[in-house]
């Protein structure tokens, strides 16, 4: 399997879908010079209160790697993604036979860069859309467009980065060939004739810990079309035709969830319960959230204007899992003293399955000198929501692997 990375193009997204401001951990961090001053810590002496709730929708066009398949867990239910997508003609101003033609093959082709989860043969439909994907336009995870007829059925069951070809219903093929020369005058002009085709996964045949995401080429579905004449004018038309993306803000994912009977789900209801085990997932799935309701109480007790500090680490362990695998990165966000969503990021520990954060001690500092640190909003994510498709099963504040938290601070 493929394992990717996509960290420089994902910055960018992060920064853009978040409105984040990037967590400098060192500032703020030196220690006081006054010779009389002791530096110490604590670590485990904070309460840590861990639950999951329902994230909210997130942005899935123009993203580094549109998302299509299935897959269901114990842990988070049933996790749905189709794709929307708008497609142009790789050359306009052509004619086209109205009779004496048959067409001799007609597919879709998928150009996958990396799968996630245990692939098995999963169906998809693909239909028409009515209406196409506005370039000019934002689309969320919640978002759906008109469809009309079906194209085809097709089959995914591939483990590997490759591009690969469906055939579809070769009858729809001549629909394409109706278009007109009006139709084929420009790109909004073959759009309204044609807006597009929505990839739609069929579920019903899966099972527990079973399903696969497909994670694609920014670009990468198209269509292919090829025809013949029937009376020997094969020379007066172009015969094959390319349907492509043209832009990548032409393709967006319509995610859909089920979380009953998983794990997750009691947790969803009885916030309680993610003292024990708690959830973080994207494709707008659930999100992790921390609360440390005695650090303020801790530093207003103790005498505010004595203590500086001087490191701020979380840490959580994560539990492994052998179908659905660790994302190798995670990030925190929080609310920052000017009320911005602010975020770092950490790597998985593969050894001990661990993701530890730092946060800025000045950070730190001010939010509890201002009697704001309750207000911080800590929540655990992926930093690619809508280009991710993991999951991670976190361990609670009571579990055998409770998270940590380790202020380091000079008193003086």
């Amino acid at each position: 399997m493929n394992k990717s990375k996509y960290f420089i193009s994902g910055l960018c997204l992060i920064v853009a879908l978040f409105s984040c401001k990037k967590d400098d951990a060192n500032i703020g961090g030196e220690i006081s010079e006054n010779p009389g001053s002791l530096s110490t810590s604590l670590t485990d002496a904070f309460k840590i209160v861990t639950y999951s709730r329902i994230e909210d929708s997130v942005i899935t066009s123009e993203r580094s790697n549109p998302m299509l398949g299935a897959y269901k867990s114990e842990e988070l239910g049933l996790v749905v993604s189709g794709l929307f997508a708008s497609l142009t003609p790789d050359s306009l101003d052509r004619n086209f036979p109205t009779t004496d033609f048959q067409i001799d093959s007609f597919y879709l082709k998928l150009d996958i860069v990396d799968v996630y989860g245990l692939p098995t043969n999963q169906t998809f439909e693909v239909y028409r859309a009515t209406e196409f994907v506005n370039e000019d336009s934002l689309y969320y995870s919640v978002d759906s467009l008109a469809t009309s007829d079906l194209i085809g059925t097709i089959t995914i069951n591939e483990t590997d980065s490759n591009s690969y070809v469906f055939d579809l219903d070769s009858a729809y093929g001549s629909v394409l060939l109706s278009a007109t020369a009006t139709d084929m005058g420009s790109k909004e002009d073959f759009q309204s004739f044609f807006g597009g085709i929505y990839i739609k996964p069929i579920t019903s045949s899966l099972n527990d810990n079973e399903g696969a995401i497909y994670l694609l080429n920014r670009t990468g579905v198209s269509l292919h079309l090829k025809y013949s004449t029937t009376n020997d004018n094969d020379d007066i038309y172009d015969l094959e035709m390319d349907y492509n993306l043209s832009t990548d803000n032409q393709i967006f994912a319509k995610y859909d969830h089920n979380f009953d009977n998983s794990e997750v789900s009691d947790v969803l209801s009885d916030t309680s319960l993610g003292q024990d085990f708690f959830y973080t997932q994207c494709l707008q799935g659930v999100i992790a959230k921390i609360n440390f309701p005695t650090v303020q109480n801790w530093y207003s007790a103790s005498g505010a204007k004595n203590y500086l500090i001087n490191k701020f680490e979380f840490s959580i362990s994560a539990e492994t899992n052998n179908t659905f695998e660790l994302p190798e990165t995670l990030m925190l966000t929080y609310l920052s003293t000017e009320g911005i969503r602010t975020f770092t990021t950490t790597t998985l520990n593969e050894q001990s399955n661990t993701y530890t954060f730092t946060i800025s001690p000045s950070e730190v500092s001010e939010q509890l000198k201002f009697n704001m640190f309750n207000d911080m909003d800590f929540n655990i994510s992926h930093p690619f929501p809508g280009s991710n498709p993991n999951q991670v099963k976190l361990f609670g504040s009571k579990s055998n692997k409770a998270p940590t938290v380790k202020i380091s601070y000079t008193k003086y």
